[in-house]
C-alpha cells in the first residue's frame, strides 16, 4: 500500500488529468468494446468524468446488453491513480452500499474482466515522440438517469429526505471494513483542516483570509480535543448537490416557480470516502445544502437535514455540540481550496461554484452564535417530530 504522503496533494501540485475529448471514444472502444455515439464531459473537481452514450452492439463478453442510459467513464486524478488499492476499496464500498438497499452506480468490467486499468494517456490530440503523458486509472460505471440536486429549488422536505438517506448510509457503514481505509487520509478529510493554512495564498482578500483563519483556529480548539467522544465510520466525504440524484415527487398542483419536493434516487461519487468521524459527513451535507439554498434562511437548512437524519439514526451530545463549527470548517475548506485551485488553474471555473454564495454564508454562519443555531435547528426538528 502506498503511504499517506503518496495520497496527499502538495502545494503547487496540479493533479487533474488533461484528456483531449478526442481520446474518449477510443478509450471506451479499446478498453470496453463499446462504440460511443455521444460524449459529454461532466463537472468534476479533481478527476475527469464523461457521460457516454453507446450503440446497442457490444464486443465485451461482460456486457451483453449495453445500457440505454449510457455509462460514466471515470479517469482518476494523478495522485489517486498511484494507488489501485484506493479504487478497490471504493468498489468494495459501492458493492456493500448496494446490498444495503441504497441505489448507487454499478461497476462495469473491461474486456479483460477487470474493474479498472492503468492507462497511458497523452496530453494532446496530436501524438508525437515528445508529447507529454501521464498514467491514470480508468474505469466505467453505469449512468444513473435523473437530475442532480444542483440548482434545484430547495424545499425543506427535500432536505429532510436527503438527511434520511444519509442516516441510512451511515447505518449501512457500521458493517463495512476494508483495510485500505485503516491508514488512509487525504486533504479534504476534515481532520486535515489545519492544512488549509498552506493554501490561503489563493485567497486574495485579507478580510476573507482572516475569517478562514478564525474558523481553522476554532476547529483546532473546539473540535479536535473532542475527537475521542465522536463516533467513527467510513463516510461518503462529499455529500454535495452534484452527488445526489433526485426525482421530483408528483403533486397535483404547484405554483409556477415554487420548489417541488424531491426524493433521493441515488448517491454517487465515492471518491472522497474515508474512515473519519461520522458527524463530519452530516456537517458536509449541511454545508453544501446551505450554500445551495436560496428559498429561505440558510441557517435553517441544518434543522431540516438533521430532522431526516435523526429519524433513522441518533447522534450523541458531543456530535451535536461540534456540528456548527464542523459545518463552517467544511465551507472554509471548499472556499479556500476552490480559490487555490482557480489560482493555479484559471480554466477550472467549476471550483468556483461555491464562492458566490459560500463567502456570505461563511460569514453569516460564523457570526451567528452557537445557541441561536442550536435553537433554530432544535425548533425545526421538534416540528417534524410533532407531525
Amino acid at each position: 500500500m502506498a503511504d499517506q504522503g503518496d495520497m496527499m496533494q502538495a502545494v503547487g501540485e496540479t493533479i487533474k488529468p488533461f484528456v483531449p475529448m478526442k481520446h474518449i471514444p477510443h478509450l471506451v472502444k479499446s478498453l470496453y468494446g463499446l462504440n460511443v455515439e455521444s460524449c459529454k464531459e461532466l463537472d468534476s473537481y479533481d478527476d475527469k468524468n464523461y457521460h457516454v452514450i453507446v450503440t446497442g452492439q457490444s464486443e465485451n463478453p461482460y456486457i451483453k446488453h449495453p445500457e440505454e442510459d449510457g455509462y460514466v467513464l471515470k479517469i482518476l486524478n494523478k495522485m489517486q491513480s498511484k494507488n489501485p488499492l484506493f479504487v478497490e476499496a471504493q468498489h468494495a464500498l459501492i458493492n456493500h452500499v448496494a446490498k444495503n438497499g441504497i441505489s448507487v452506480p454499478h461497476i462495469v468490467k473491461n474486456l479483460k474482466g477487470e474493474n479498472m486499468s492503468l492507462e497511458k494517456i497523452y496530453h494532446s490530440e496530436n501524438i508525437t515522440d515528445s508529447t507529454p503523458f501521464d498514467f491514470y486509472i480508468v474505469r466505467l460505471l453505469t449512468y444513473i438517469p435523473g437530475e442532480t440536486f444542483f440548482n434545484k429549488p430547495v424545499h425543506p422536505k427535500s432536505l429532510y429526505n436527503i438527511g434520511k438517506v444519509l442516516g441510512k448510509f451511515h447505518n449501512a457503514m457500521e458493517g463495512f471494513h476494508h483495510r485500505f481505509f485503516d491508514s488512509y487520509t487525504f486533504l479534504w478529510n476534515l481532520t486535515e483542516v489545519e492544512r488549509l493554512r498552506e493554501f490561503l495564498v489563493g485567497v486574495q482578500d485579507e478580510n476573507k483570509k482572516a475569517l478562514m483563519t478564525e474558523i481553522i483556529d476554532a476547529f483546532n480548539k473546539e473540535v479536535v480535543p473532542k475527537y475521542h467522544k465522536l463516533r467513527k465510520s467510513i463516510i461518503h466525504g462529499d455529500v454535495n448537490e452534484s452527488n445526489i440524484i433526485v426525482q421530483e415527487i408528483p403533486v397535483k398542483k404547484v405554483a409556477s416557480g415554487e420548489p417541488r419536493v424531491c426524493d433521493v434516487s441515488a448517491l454517487i461519487d465515492f471518491n472522497d470516502a474515508v474512515s473519519s468521524y461520522t458527524v463530519f459527513d452530516v456537517a458536509i451535507c449541511i454545508a453544501y445544502m446551505s450554500i445551495q439554498c436560496k428559498e429561505f434562511d440558510q441557517r435553517d437548512v441544518g434543522g431540516h437535514v438533521l430532522a431526516g437524519y435523526l429519524s433513522v439514526r441518533s447522534m450523541n451530545d458531543t456530535e451535536r455540540e461540534v456540528l456548527k463549527v464542523c459545518v463552517c470548517a467544511r465551507i472554509a475548506q471548499s472556499l479556500v481550496m476552490g480559490a487555490y485551485t482557480f489560482y493555479m488553474d484559471p480554466s477550472n471555473v467549476y471550483v468556483l461554484n461555491t464562492a458566490a454564495r459560500g463567502w456570505p454564508l461563511a460569514s453569516l454562519m460564523w457570526k451567528t452564535p452557537q445557541h441561536e443555531i442550536d435553537s433554530r435547528w432544535n425548533k425545526i426538528i421538534e416540528e417534524y417530530e410533532n407531525l
